[in-house]
């Protein structure tokens, strides 16, 4: 069985966490340009041809309810994409702090164990079946 290591980063690694930084400080700059956008995104087609909710509807909503700082509403529009708007922005804002103290990083083994990727896919069912539930 895998287990989780820690390693000092690599040069490249700092290169991406700047990178990251960079560009979740852009996407909050950007917010004017984002709301300004969001009328012309089109809607689900897969709701639209099955009246199903698809795995990822309610992400706009979630991604705008976030950039107007409502965190509950983004939470329900969909509850995995809030977070991981969420984790998007803090991530990268914490990545530069990491790359300056070259903090250690995670070594995640590949392929993940079995209950890892059977956890993953329990998650992103749930989280679909909370669409299906709340969004019909």
């Amino acid at each position: 069985m895998a287990t989780l290591g820690w390693r000092k980063p690599n040069r490249e690694e700092r290169q991406w966490a700047g990178l990251r930084g960079a560009v979740a400080v852009s996407s909050l700059l950007l917010r004017p340009f984002w709301l300004a956008l969001a009328p012309f995104v089109p809607g689900c087609p897969f709701r639209a041809i099955t009246g199903i909710p698809c795995p990822t509807c309610g992400t706009t909503h979630a991604a705008l309810a976030l950039l107007n700082g409502r965190l509950g509403d983004a939470f329900s529009a969909n509850p995995l994409a809030a977070l991981a708007g969420i984790a998007f922005v803090a991530g990268g804002l914490l990545a530069p702090v990491w790359a300056t103290f070259s903090w250690p990083v995670p070594e995640i083994p590949t392929p993940l164990p079995k209950w890892a990727r059977a956890g993953i896919v329990a998650v992103l069912l749930a989280g679909w079946a909370y669409l299906i539930v709340t969004l019909r």
